[in-house]
Protein backbone atom coordinates (compact mmCIF):
# COMPACT_ATOMS: atom_id res chain seq x y z
CA UNK A 1 0.00 0.00 0.00
CA UNK A 2 1.68 3.37 -1.00
CA UNK A 3 0.51 7.17 -0.36
CA UNK A 4 -2.40 8.17 -3.48
CA UNK A 5 -2.01 11.68 -4.11
CA UNK A 6 -5.74 13.11 -4.95
CA UNK A 7 -6.31 15.34 -7.84
CA UNK A 8 -9.31 18.14 -7.05
CA UNK A 9 -12.84 17.00 -6.78
CA UNK A 10 -14.25 16.37 -10.31
CA UNK A 11 -16.59 18.91 -12.06
CA UNK A 12 -19.64 16.47 -12.57
CA UNK A 13 -19.30 15.52 -8.68
CA UNK A 14 -19.07 19.44 -7.72
CA UNK A 15 -22.29 19.86 -9.97
CA UNK A 16 -23.89 16.95 -8.84
CA UNK A 17 -23.84 17.90 -5.20
CA UNK A 18 -25.12 21.52 -6.56
CA UNK A 19 -28.11 19.99 -8.09
CA UNK A 20 -29.30 18.08 -5.13
CA UNK A 21 -27.91 20.14 -2.28
CA UNK A 22 -31.36 20.36 -0.80
CA UNK A 23 -31.40 16.52 -0.75
CA UNK A 24 -29.81 13.66 0.96
CA UNK A 25 -28.15 11.26 -1.73
CA UNK A 26 -26.52 8.28 -1.35
CA UNK A 27 -23.88 6.65 -3.80
CA UNK A 28 -26.40 4.35 -5.32
CA UNK A 29 -28.58 7.75 -6.15
CA UNK A 30 -25.33 9.00 -7.79
CA UNK A 31 -25.06 5.55 -10.06
CA UNK A 32 -27.79 6.80 -11.64
CA UNK A 33 -25.88 9.72 -13.33
CA UNK A 34 -23.85 7.72 -16.12
CA UNK A 35 -21.44 11.09 -16.47
CA UNK A 36 -20.88 12.04 -13.03
CA UNK A 37 -19.84 8.33 -12.31
CA UNK A 38 -17.68 7.65 -15.36
CA UNK A 39 -15.96 11.10 -14.28
CA UNK A 40 -15.19 10.29 -10.51
CA UNK A 41 -13.85 6.33 -11.89
CA UNK A 42 -11.94 7.82 -14.97
CA UNK A 43 -10.37 10.37 -11.97
CA UNK A 44 -9.57 7.57 -9.48
CA UNK A 45 -7.80 5.69 -11.64
CA UNK A 46 -5.94 8.65 -13.27
CA UNK A 47 -4.72 9.75 -9.37
CA UNK A 48 -3.92 5.76 -8.21
CA UNK A 49 -1.87 5.74 -11.78
CA UNK A 50 -3.88 2.50 -12.80
CA UNK A 51 -3.40 1.09 -8.83
CA UNK A 52 -5.56 -0.48 -6.47
CA UNK A 53 -5.17 1.77 -3.84
CA UNK A 54 -4.94 -1.52 -1.58
CA UNK A 55 -3.38 -4.41 -2.97
CA UNK A 56 -1.26 -2.31 -5.41
CA UNK A 57 -2.58 -4.52 -8.75
CA UNK A 58 -3.28 -2.84 -11.48
CA UNK A 59 -6.94 -2.26 -12.67
CA UNK A 60 -6.81 0.27 -15.19
CA UNK A 61 -7.45 -2.51 -18.06
CA UNK A 62 -9.74 -4.24 -15.42
CA UNK A 63 -12.82 -4.63 -13.57
CA UNK A 64 -12.98 -1.81 -10.42
CA UNK A 65 -15.06 -0.70 -7.78
CA UNK A 66 -14.93 2.77 -6.33
CA UNK A 67 -14.55 1.85 -2.24
CA UNK A 68 -15.58 4.16 0.33
CA UNK A 69 -12.86 4.43 3.34
CA UNK A 70 -15.86 5.66 5.28
CA UNK A 71 -18.66 2.71 4.91
CA UNK A 72 -21.73 4.50 3.13
CA UNK A 73 -23.73 3.03 6.04
CA UNK A 74 -22.11 5.66 8.09
CA UNK A 75 -23.60 8.49 6.30
CA UNK A 76 -26.12 11.37 7.56
CA UNK A 77 -27.35 14.32 6.36
CA UNK A 78 -24.68 16.08 8.33
CA UNK A 79 -21.96 13.92 6.79
CA UNK A 80 -22.36 12.23 3.80
CA UNK A 81 -19.70 9.68 3.22
CA UNK A 82 -21.05 8.69 0.33
CA UNK A 83 -20.69 11.42 -1.78
CA UNK A 84 -17.42 13.04 -0.19
CA UNK A 85 -14.84 13.00 -2.84
CA UNK A 86 -11.48 12.27 -0.05
CA UNK A 87 -13.55 8.95 0.82
CA UNK A 88 -13.49 7.80 -2.46
CA UNK A 89 -11.07 5.02 -3.51
CA UNK A 90 -10.41 2.69 -6.43
CA UNK A 91 -9.92 -1.14 -5.54
CA UNK A 92 -9.80 -4.34 -7.40
CA UNK A 93 -12.36 -6.69 -8.56
CA UNK A 94 -12.66 -9.41 -8.30
CA UNK A 95 -10.13 -8.92 -4.62
CA UNK A 96 -6.82 -9.42 -5.52
CA UNK A 97 -6.30 -9.52 -8.94
CA UNK A 98 -7.97 -12.65 -9.55
CA UNK A 99 -6.91 -13.38 -13.57
CA UNK A 100 -9.76 -14.03 -15.55
CA UNK A 101 -8.42 -17.72 -16.26
CA UNK A 102 -9.61 -17.64 -12.67
CA UNK A 103 -12.85 -16.60 -12.40
CA UNK A 104 -14.71 -19.88 -13.04
CA UNK A 105 -13.29 -20.76 -9.39
CA UNK A 106 -15.72 -18.40 -7.33
CA UNK A 107 -15.38 -19.78 -4.06
CA UNK A 108 -11.79 -18.29 -4.13
CA UNK A 109 -12.38 -14.57 -2.97
CA UNK A 110 -14.75 -15.92 -0.75
CA UNK A 111 -12.48 -18.37 0.99
CA UNK A 112 -9.47 -16.09 1.26
CA UNK A 113 -11.10 -12.39 0.97
CA UNK A 114 -8.56 -9.08 0.79
CA UNK A 115 -8.93 -5.47 0.00
CA UNK A 116 -12.65 -4.33 0.24
CA UNK A 117 -14.22 -7.63 0.48
CA UNK A 118 -12.08 -8.28 3.71
CA UNK A 119 -12.31 -4.55 5.15
CA UNK A 120 -16.16 -5.12 4.35
CA UNK A 121 -18.17 -2.73 6.19
CA UNK A 122 -15.34 -1.85 8.88
CA UNK A 123 -15.21 1.43 10.25
CA UNK A 124 -11.97 2.93 10.31
CA UNK A 125 -10.88 4.20 14.19
CA UNK A 126 -7.17 4.98 13.56
CA UNK A 127 -5.50 1.93 13.08
CA UNK A 128 -6.32 1.02 9.51
CA UNK A 129 -4.20 3.21 7.13
CA UNK A 130 -6.02 5.36 4.74
CA UNK A 131 -3.83 5.41 1.28
CA UNK A 132 -4.54 9.30 1.23
CA UNK A 133 -3.10 10.04 4.67
CA UNK A 134 0.01 7.95 4.11
CA UNK A 135 3.28 9.57 4.13
CA UNK A 136 5.85 8.99 1.04
CA UNK A 137 7.88 6.95 2.53
CA UNK A 138 8.17 3.17 2.17
CA UNK A 139 5.93 1.71 5.20
CA UNK A 140 6.16 -1.94 4.30
CA UNK A 141 9.46 -4.35 3.25
CA UNK A 142 8.85 -7.70 1.50
CA UNK A 143 9.64 -11.31 1.97
CA UNK A 144 12.05 -12.46 -0.82
CA UNK A 145 11.19 -16.37 0.67
CA UNK A 146 7.51 -15.95 -0.50
CA UNK A 147 6.54 -12.47 -0.95
CA UNK A 148 4.65 -11.84 2.34
CA UNK A 149 4.40 -8.34 3.24
CA UNK A 150 5.37 -6.95 6.61
CA UNK A 151 6.12 -3.79 8.29
CA UNK A 152 9.04 -1.87 8.02
CA UNK A 153 9.98 -0.80 11.36
CA UNK A 154 12.44 1.65 10.36
CA UNK A 155 9.82 3.54 7.81
CA UNK A 156 7.16 3.41 10.11
CA UNK A 157 9.17 4.92 13.17
CA UNK A 158 10.88 7.69 10.77
CA UNK A 159 7.19 8.30 9.57
CA UNK A 160 5.35 7.98 13.69
CA UNK A 161 3.45 5.87 12.62
CA UNK A 162 2.66 2.57 15.05
CA UNK A 163 4.00 -0.52 13.95
CA UNK A 164 1.18 -2.53 14.91
CA UNK A 165 -0.85 0.07 12.84
CA UNK A 166 0.88 -1.02 9.43
CA UNK A 167 0.61 -4.75 10.74
CA UNK A 168 -2.78 -4.44 11.79
CA UNK A 169 -3.76 -2.78 8.06
CA UNK A 170 -1.96 -5.74 6.40
CA UNK A 171 -4.04 -7.95 8.69
CA UNK A 172 -7.89 -6.46 7.91
CA UNK A 173 -7.50 -6.03 4.52
CA UNK A 174 -5.75 -9.73 3.65
CA UNK A 175 -2.66 -8.60 1.96
CA UNK A 176 -0.95 -11.79 2.70
CA UNK A 177 -3.88 -14.21 1.18
CA UNK A 178 -1.60 -16.52 -0.97
CA UNK A 179 -2.76 -15.46 -4.63
CA UNK A 180 -1.27 -11.65 -3.66
CA UNK A 181 1.86 -13.37 -1.95
CA UNK A 182 3.04 -15.65 -5.33
CA UNK A 183 2.09 -12.92 -7.30
CA UNK A 184 4.56 -10.83 -5.49
CA UNK A 185 6.73 -12.97 -5.09
CA UNK A 186 6.83 -13.31 -9.19
CA UNK A 187 7.85 -9.83 -9.39
CA UNK A 188 10.28 -9.88 -6.64
CA UNK A 189 12.52 -12.88 -8.24
CA UNK A 190 11.75 -10.94 -12.03
CA UNK A 191 13.74 -7.79 -10.71
CA UNK A 192 16.38 -9.96 -9.60
CA UNK A 193 17.09 -11.74 -12.66
CA UNK A 194 16.78 -8.47 -14.47
CA UNK A 195 19.49 -7.14 -12.31
CA UNK A 196 21.83 -10.30 -12.07
CA UNK A 197 21.63 -10.46 -16.00
CA UNK A 198 22.54 -6.45 -16.10
CA UNK A 199 25.07 -6.97 -13.69
CA UNK A 200 28.42 -7.09 -16.13
CA UNK A 201 30.83 -6.12 -13.16
CA UNK A 202 29.78 -3.43 -11.89
CA UNK A 203 31.48 -1.56 -8.73
CA UNK A 204 28.11 0.06 -7.56
CA UNK A 205 24.46 -1.28 -7.57
CA UNK A 206 22.63 1.48 -6.65
CA UNK A 207 23.64 2.90 -9.77
CA UNK A 208 21.83 0.46 -11.25
CA UNK A 209 19.02 -0.18 -9.33
CA UNK A 210 18.41 3.67 -9.83
CA UNK A 211 18.86 2.82 -13.33
CA UNK A 212 16.14 0.43 -13.25
CA UNK A 213 14.40 2.14 -10.38
CA UNK A 214 13.61 4.75 -13.58
CA UNK A 215 12.59 2.74 -15.94
CA UNK A 216 9.80 1.44 -14.05
CA UNK A 217 8.44 4.02 -12.15
CA UNK A 218 8.43 6.94 -15.12
CA UNK A 219 6.78 9.70 -14.25
CA UNK A 220 5.72 10.21 -17.72
CA UNK A 221 4.20 6.90 -17.64
CA UNK A 222 0.03 6.79 -17.38
CA UNK A 223 0.17 4.31 -14.85
CA UNK A 224 2.55 2.48 -12.53
CA UNK A 225 3.99 -1.42 -12.72
CA UNK A 226 1.64 -3.28 -10.08
CA UNK A 227 3.29 -3.97 -6.92
CA UNK A 228 5.22 -0.18 -6.67
CA UNK A 229 5.96 -0.69 -3.41
CA UNK A 230 7.58 -3.89 -3.55
CA UNK A 231 9.55 -2.75 -6.67
CA UNK A 232 10.25 0.20 -4.50
CA UNK A 233 11.91 -2.08 -1.66
CA UNK A 234 14.03 -4.76 -3.89
CA UNK A 235 15.58 -1.31 -5.87
CA UNK A 236 16.18 -0.20 -2.06
CA UNK A 237 18.20 2.76 -2.31
CA UNK A 238 18.42 3.02 -5.91
CA UNK A 239 14.84 3.50 -5.76
CA UNK A 240 14.76 6.29 -3.22
CA UNK A 241 16.59 7.80 -5.16
CA UNK A 242 15.57 8.08 -8.26
CA UNK A 243 11.96 9.05 -6.83
CA UNK A 244 13.55 11.67 -4.71
CA UNK A 245 14.80 12.67 -8.48
CA UNK A 246 11.54 13.25 -10.35
CA UNK A 247 9.90 14.62 -6.84
CA UNK A 248 7.37 11.55 -6.13
CA UNK A 249 4.44 12.09 -3.82
CA UNK A 250 2.40 9.42 -4.62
Amino acid sequence: MKNVLKSSEPEELQNYKKRYSTQFRRWNNLKQSRDTLTSIRSTLISDQKGLCAYCEMSIYQKPFSVEHFFPCEQSTREENHDLNWQNMLAICIPPGGVEDDSLPNAQLPHSSPCCGKAKDNFIPDGRLLNPLQLPTQRLFRFSSADGEILPDESGCERSGIPIEYAQFTIHKLGLNVDRLKSRRLAVIDEIIKELDSRDDGINDRTLLDKQVASEYFDNRKDNYPRFFTTIRWVLDEGAEKHLLEISYSG
